[in-house]
């Protein structure tokens, strides 16, 4: 019998899918339609690619191991370690694909002469930058991580 925790995690997982489901529909029109090429359309098929990625493919695994294997991350820190790093990597991804886009539209409005800022290199800076930046920044955690101990 499943205690409250699995049946929370298979309702939480069952919205996750659903999700993904929905936005790789939306993806793949993006992808598969010329005419969806913009400078824009990448920028919202990067959000949905950190989205996928991270909210059904990170957060799903994580909470089906805390649910149904919870003594795990205790016994090997490396895990806990890498867990708490990707953890951090997975929400700098989600936030910084939406400032990317964010800044995007921006200079796109701000320098509507400027071609640059309209044009599909352009995102794609963009996008680079956000997973660079969203992998680095976390980068201290793995070696300032230390065991804290209460006795």
């Amino acid at each position: 019998m499943a205690n409250v925790s699995q049946v929370f995690v298979g309702v939480t997982l069952t919205i996750m899918m659903m999700g993904s489901i929905i936005g790789l529909i939306y993806l793949s029109t993006i992808i598969l339609v010329r005419r969806f090429h913009t400078a824009s359309n990448l920028l919202t098929a990067n959000v949905f690619i950190v989205n996928i990625l991270g909210g059904t493919g990170f957060w799903g695994t994580f909470y089906v191991m805390e649910a149904f294997y919870p003594t795990l991350l205790l016994r090997s820190p490396l895990l806990q370690i890498f867990s708490s790093y990707s953890e951090i990597v997975v929400n700098c991804f989600t936030i910084y694909s939406m400032i990317a886009v964010t800044i995007n539209r921006f200079l796109a409005i701000k320098y509507q002469n400027k071609r640059f800022f309209k044009r599909l290199t352009w995102s794609i800076i963009s996008s680079i930058a956000q997973w660079i930046v969203s992998i680095i920044l976390p980068l201290p955690l793995l070696f300032l991580c230390h065991e804290v101990s209460l006795n």
